[in-house]
């Protein structure tokens, strides 16, 4: 899966690009996010994250319709959007937000 980001911090996060500021997220968070965003980059497509069990792959409803999620840890949530990519014949996943689940 091909995965893109709409949110420039969770970009540079991903990245590890010096960050200005207090950080939003800490250390534990970070790291899980990284390994969430490597297990999205490594599925051939949505269908295959279901079989991690432990990410929670759903679809969201509500005001967030369109959105689908995947757990980071057990209070953080990463929302992202599913394309399709005509070329490379594969889903893009554009990460939108990493969002406190419980918050």
């Amino acid at each position: 899966m091909i995965v893109k980001f709409s949110n420039e911090y969770l970009e540079k996060l991903f990245s590890g690009e010096h960050l200005k500021g207090k950080p939003k997220y800490n250390d534990a968070v970070v790291i899980k996010f990284k390994k969430t965003v490597l297990i999205l980059k490594n599925v051939e497509n949505s269908l295959e994250l279901k079989r991690f069990r432990g990410l929670n792959f759903e679809a969201l409803k509500g005001t967030k319709k369109g959105l689908y999620s995947v757990r980071v840890d057990y209070s953080y949530r990463l929302e992202f959007k599913l394309e399709n990519d005509a070329i490379y014949l594969s889903e893009i996943a554009v990460i939108e937000d990493m969002s406190n689940h419980y918050k």
